[in-house]
């Protein structure tokens, strides 16, 4: 794991810097946390979870790995990675809710700083750990009290991800960039109707986000970016299992669709650069 110094990464039972100690994190009051065998630090409370294995589980973690992997999402991986504030060697970048890590791995892998994902998903920090080493990575829970200093994050990322508007204005600096990532107009429209699946309209999407930050955020300015990508049968049944498509589809269109030897698919994402006001 690697940790600067000072920590920005706080005890979430006292709120005091955690640094390394041997094979754990400890904070001053000798409040320790193991450093797992991947790499990771589960600061977990027990009170902050609502199930026993919170988050996306297993089967999900890796069908969303496949898929980043097979680069049909490349067009969102590029667009984040030269995003100028982020790209700026030296900066602390916090990706909350995180999953598997893909976009803050491939971050760390091009730039020089300080780069922390957290998740409430163990399965998808233990992935993210094991093969992004330059970064560190933390079981977490990102909908309450995050455990990042006060001030010290340059960027934090949010994509496809809940939001936690309050911790992210108290945790960025005053001259920090909240990078928001949804759906665009378009996402994902060819499997949405095969699916007969309707998730509202995308397009409205990024101006939700933009107001619901509206409090405590200004929009610096918006990317939208797409692109048509052609799926093939594994890459669709991933694609399936990673998003909420799952859980709001019949069985029987799912099971359709997974029968498709390739499907063609726009993918669009908008991408919103919010500073503190």
């Amino acid at each position: 794991m690697i940790l600067p110094t000072p920590s920005p990464i706080r005890c979430p039972v006292c709120s005091e810097p955690l640094m390394l100690q041997d094979n754990m994190i400890a904070c001053q009051n000798g409040h320790p946390f193991n450093i797992a065998r991947e790499g990771y630090a589960n600061l977990l409370l027990s009170h902050q979870r609502k199930a026993k294995q919170p988050g996306d589980d297993p089967e999900m973690v890796m069908a969303r790995r496949r898929f980043f992997d097979s680069g049909a999402f490349d067009v969102l991986t590029e667009a984040v990675t030269e995003l100028p504030t982020i790209g700026n060697d030296d900066n602390a970048v916090l990706d909350c809710g995180c999953g598997e890590g893909h976009l803050l791995g491939t971050l760390s892998e091009k730039y020089r700083g300080f780069f922390c994902g957290i998740d409430i998903s163990k399965k998808a920090i233990q992935v993210a750990s094991k093969r992004w080493k330059n970064a560190a990575w933390f079981v977490a829970n990102g909908m309450r009290n995050i455990p990042v200093a006060t001030n010290s994050m340059d960027s934090i990322l949010s994509i496809l991800a809940p939001r936690n508007n309050d911790e992210f204005h108290r945790i960025l600096k005053p001259d920090g960039v909240l990078i928001i990532g949804v759906p665009g107009f378009n996402h994902l429209i060819e499997l949405r109707k095969q699916l007969q699946f309707s998730s509202g309209d995308f397009k409205e999407k990024a101006d939700t986000a933009a107001e619901k930050c509206a409090p405590l955020f200004e929009e610096a300015n918006r990317i939208a970016v797409s692109g048509k990508v052609a799926l093939n049968r594994e890459q669709i049944t991933d694609l399936i299992r990673m998003t909420p498509i799952f859980w709001r589809s019949s069985d029987a269109a799912k099971a359709a669709v997974m029968q498709l030897s390739s499907l063609t698919v726009t993918v669009s994402f908008t991408l919103l650069r919010m500073t503190k006001k």
